[in-house]
């Protein structure tokens, strides 16, 4: 989902999860500060369901779990107090049904949209490594293709894929997947081209 508004007065984390239980409209919190969750595009959420289906389906019968959109990841270290809402991720964190909060995410995957793009590769992303149980990172384009994806165990090197053939293997989960399955119900014409300010990067 994308992040728009900030409510200015600073809250306790405390103040922020209760609000969250009972209020219509979702916000991220960042040390003390609210963030409204602004709706989302059709291709966006079109992603998110492929996505989180070839996942799910991927884990049936195992220990994880994958949740999207409406369950919260929270980072809370000597730095920072943060609540999140990833589209996709998942966790191996005992089942809690109560719980709107997951502490252990392992693969955590976001799709990228103009309003929140520079944030989310920015602070966001930066956060997000600092969760101890992360392993994985993915960001996924929607207006062209293009997976983005750091891992832990190289030291959060990042690996670009944007032609639809290729396959893209998330390790944190071990599932090997093309390109193009991102994007099932949302394809691309044929002349589909990333901007011009971004053909110098290579593939992963």
């Amino acid at each position: 989902m994308n992040g728009s508004t900030i409510r200015k007065l600073p809250i306790t984390a405390a103040e922020y999860l209760e609000g969250e239980r009972h209020g219509d409209v979702r916000h991220e919190f960042v040390d003390g500060r609210v963030y409204a969750m602004a709706g989302a595009s059709r291709n966006h959420n079109e992603i998110c369901g492929d996505i989180y289906t070839a996942i799910r389906n991927h884990l049936r019968g195992g220990p994880c779990r994958t949740f999207i959109e409406a369950v919260k990841v929270e980072l809370a270290d000597d730095l920072s107090e943060a609540y999140y809402y990833p589209d996709v991720f998942v966790t191996r964190e005992p089942a809690d049904d109560a719980s709107h909060v997951v502490r252990q995410p392992k693969l955590i995957i976001k799709v990228l949209s103009p309003s929140t793009s520079h944030n989310d590769r920015g602070d966001k992303l930066a956060n997000y490594k600092r969760i101890p149980s992360v392993e994985e990172i993915v960001h996924i384009e929607q207006d062209w293709p293009e997976i983005f994806v750091v891992r832990r165990s190289d030291r959060w090197k990042k690996h670009i894929y944007t032609q639809l053939d290729l396959i893209v293997h998330l390790e944190s989960i071990d599932l090997k997947i093309r390109v193009s399955d991102f994007y099932i119900s949302s394809p691309f014409p044929e002349d589909v081209e990333r901007p011009w300010y971004l053909r110098h990067r290579e593939d992963g």
